[in-house]
Formats: structure tokens, C-alpha cells, sequence
């Protein structure tokens, strides 16, 4: 069973546990933040532990693994406790031929006395239809830790200064955003940080306040450059680009990221120029789901003359970054993501 986590809710982890039932022995936690994917962990970890559960053994296989061994080990009990928790962490998401068989014996006759805590990558379409995630899904509770966009991220910052004891102006809270996009692992350092320093709790924090208070964590990956310029907001994506370009991003990487997002837009925008609803466009077209949003917000500005307008100059980038154009790419890609806005 497929249950998405409420990031806005801080007791979402105990509704899942009260929904699914105690008696569940098999979890899953799939996601590609780590702080909110460590969270959730921790989360479930401190509910076991509340039932009993107090031994825990960690495993990170790696291709040396013993598969047959640890699903031998299962079965056996335990000399120190009645019930135990294998915390089993699959960071590329891929057990093998040999992992997958594995857990699948595992689900199909789970031990009485131990649970089952897989830690998992965001699920994508490969590691959807494969058999041993099937497995876990109808044998136990798989959690999808949902990415936080950036449009989500002024209320989640909001609830953890909330959480912290701590309140903001507005115009903090948007500074704390641009400073912690793409890293809230440190985004939620610097809020403790803030509750240790600021000794009035019970005023607000304002953009002085919170300048002094705090440092430039952002770092930005290419995809999120893809999605402020489909989301048309050329600020953001210029400065999202220009730090991809401090950082040494590969912009053969970034290029790809951006065409790919285009591409599904113009497949969209192509089928409802046809009569099809937004909706019915975007599942025609097979948008993933973490893409669904983004596209179908652009699809209601209604502008499919730039789409492929932005299609032609990715491809003019290309043939710059390929040393075929005098030209520098990196300048063209933030003329294409002002235009495109």
C-alpha cells in the first residue's frame, strides 16, 4: 500500500502508522530529500521503539552482500529482545537480482518478530514495476516522501520556525527561501541556529534580523533550474543558473534537464490544442507525476509559441556548448529563461 506523507503535518507519520494498523511488519520510505526522508525514518524509528521495538540492526548492501545470509539471519531470534527492527538502506534503489529475490522471500513469509524498514530513493518508472518493490507494496506500507517545491517552500519554513518557537515577516521568510533553495538540511540548521540566537521569541523576525542570523546555503541542482523557467519566473532562474555555473554544474546536464521539461509541455500543449482537457492532456502524454503541477500550471498561461521557441534555442545552446557558434551558453540559457518568462 502507496500512502504520500503531508509534509505539513507534524504527526503524519503516527496518522500512517494509526491508518495502516500496528500489526504492519514491513515499511518503506521513498524519497530523495534527505533531511525529510530522515525524518520520516526517525519518525517511524521512534513508533517502533514506543511498541517495543529496541534492538535494530542496519544494513547497506553493496555488491559484495550477502543476501541469502541476511534473509537467513531474519529467521532466526533474537537472544536480547522479543522484537527487533532491520533497518535495511538501498541508497541507488537497486538490490540485484539477488537483493530482489531476497526481499521478495522476505514479504512473502515476513518473520513474526522482526520489522522491516527499507530506505529507498524517490520511486521512479523503473523501480515502480519491478518485482521486489511490488512485493513490499502489498505486503507492507510503502511511504512516497514527496519533493517540497519551491512555491511550497515559504509555509514549510514557516512551520518549522513555528516548531522552533520562532515567527518571521514575510519578506524574511521569502529572503530565507532564495538563501536556502535545494537545501533544507541546512535550511533547518540555520532555523535551530536562529531559536539559539534570537532571544525574543515573542517578536518576529525581520530581514535585518534574520541577515545577521544567517549564512548563503542554497545549493541548486538542475532540475530545479528547469522548473523556474517553466514556472516563468526569470529572477529566479537566473540566479539559480548563475549558481549552477559557480558550482561547475555540467551544463550538458543542465541543457538536458531543460529540453526534456520543454518537450513534455509541447507534447501536452500539442493534445489540447487537439480538444483535450488539461488533465486528459498531461496522462495522454505521460508526465510523471512529480511533473504533473509545474505543467499543468504553464498549461494554463496558454503560450505554446514559446514553447517551442525555448525547444529551438536549448538547441541553439547545444550547438554553442559544442564550440560550433561564438557564443557563451551559459548567457544564452538566461536569455532563453527571460524570454521563455
Amino acid at each position: 500500500m502507496q500512502l504520500k506523507l503531508e509534509l505539513r503535518s507534524p504527526e503524519a507519520i503516527k496518522k500512517i502508522i494509526q491508518a495502516s494498523g500496528h500489526d504492519v511488519r514491513i515499511w518503506a520510505i521513498s524519497g530523495n530529500d534527505p533531511l525529510l526522508a530522515g525524518e520520516a525514518a526517525d519518525a517511524l524509528r521512534a513508533q517502533f521503539k514506543s511498541q517495543g521495538i529496541i534492538e535494530r540492526q542496519v544494513e547497506v548492501p553493496d555488491r559484495s552482500f550477502d543476501w541469502k545470509g541476511w534473509l537467513a539471519a531474519s529467521g532466526t531470534g533474537s537472544l536480547f529482545s522479543e522484537q527487533r527492527l532491520m533497518d535495511l538502506r538501498l541508497p541507488t534503489g537497486k538490490p540485484g537480482i539477488e537483493g530482489s529475490k531476497s526481499i521478495q522471500a522476505w514479504c512473502a513469509r515476513p518473520p513474526a518478530d522482526v520489522t522491516l524498514l527499507v530506505s529507498l530513493p524517490r520511486a521512479d518508472k523503473a523501480m515502480l514495476g519491478s518485482s521486489w518493490f511490488n512485493a513490499l507494496d502489498e505486503a507492507g506500507v510503502v511511504i512516497m516522501v514527496p519533493d517540497l517545491y519551491r512555491s511550497d517552500l515559504p509555509n514549510w519554513i514557516s512551520q518549522r520556525l513555528r516548531s522552533a518557537g520562532l515567527s518571521a515577516t514575510p519578506d524574511a521568510i521569502a529572503w530565507l527561501c532564495d538563501q536556502c533553495e535545494g537545501n533544507l538540511m541546512a535550511a533547518h540548521q540555520e532555523i535551530l541556529k536562529m531559536a539559539l540566537h534570537h532571544e525574543q521569541k515573542d517578536q518576529a523576525l525581520d530581514l535585518d534580523d534574520v541577515r545577521q542570523l544567517i549564512t548563503d546555503v542554497a545549493r541548486f541542482s538542475p532540475f530545479l533550474f528547469s522548473e523556474a523557467v517553466l514556472t516563468g519566473d526569470a529572477a529566479r532562474a537566473v540566479r539559480i543558473l548563475r549558481g549552477l555555473q559557480a558550482e561547475a554544474a555540467p551544463l550538458p546536464l543542465v541543457l538536458w534537464s531543460l529540453a526534456e521539461d520543454l518537450r513534455m509541455l509541447a507534447r501536452t500543449e500539442q493534445l489540447t490544442s487537439q480538444g483535450r482537457s488539461a488533465d486528459a492532456a498531461i496522462r495522454e502524454a505521460r508526465i510523471p507525476r512529480p511533473k504533473e503541477r509545474l505543467i499543468a500550471a504553464r498549461l494554463r498561461k496558454g503560450a505554446a509559441n514559446k514553447t517551442w521557441r525555448a525547444l529551438r534555442q536549448t538547441a541553439e545552446v547545444d550547438t554553442i556548448a559544442k564550440g560550433l557558434k561564438n557564443d557563451d551558453p551559459w548567457v544564452a540559457l538566461e536569455r532563453l529563461a527571460i524570454e521563455f518568462a
